[in-house]
């Protein structure tokens, strides 16, 4: 008999799967990334539908077997983030954050505080109208937590003066201090190609 389990995800990537299901890649604080097929997905069953939409916080109920793909059993939506895909610019953000961390993290390695500090940055998201340094203190934040950015050791591709522009984002504490802060679009670029040499495969 299959072992079930239960916890918090937030949905990263939803792909149509034969007739009616779906796989999803969840971010879990527990269990790093984790796979589920859901099936039955219909117009009459919204839930499902909100469930396996990408940004979805909710609680999911799934059985584990051999294979690295679990089976979806139930869910509650938690929160939807619907609001992001209310602008473009905002939209356009959020997936940067989420394929960030497609592309780092893995599964069974359990990152809390990675995973809350994603959900902070989403809530607050649609509150700046440029949400640059938004990413940008995501990115170099995601760096950080992996082992490939120190802030005592300021090393290359960035100069002392760029250094002097990154801490900010980097330590940031709270979403207010980031509202004030602008980031120049080709430092931006830096840290997404920094970020790409360093994590992507």
């Amino acid at each position: 008999m299959p072992l079930e389990e239960k916890h918090e995800g937030l949905v990263l990537r939803s792909i149509d799967y034969k007739d009616r299901q779906k796989i999803i890649t969840l971010f879990t604080p527990t269990r790093g990334l984790i796979s589920l097929i859901v099936k039955g997905i219909t117009r009459k069953k919204s839930h499902l539908l909100t469930l396996t939409s990408p940004f979805t916080k909710a609680e999911y109920h799934f059985s584990i077997r051999r294979s690295e793909l679990y089976t979806f059993r139930d869910g509650t939506p938690l929160k939807t983030h619907h609001n992001l895909r209310q602008n473009l610019r905002h939209l356009q953000s959020a997936t940067t954050l989420i394929k960030a961390l497609l592309t780092s993290q893995l599964p069974g390695k359990p990152a809390p505080k990675l995973y809350n500090l994603t959900l902070t940055y989403l809530k607050h998201l649609p509150t700046f109208a440029d949400p640059t340094s938004l990413t940008a203190s995501f990115l170099l934040k995601l760096l950080k937590h992996d082992g490939h950015l120190s802030a005592t050791h300021r090393e290359p591709p960035f100069t002392s003066s760029e250094w002097e522009e990154l801490l900010p984002l980097l330590s940031a504490r709270t979403i207010s201090s980031l509202q004030k802060h602008t980031t120049h679009p080709n430092l931006h670029q830096q840290i997404e190609t920094l970020f790409h040499q360093k994590i992507s495969p």
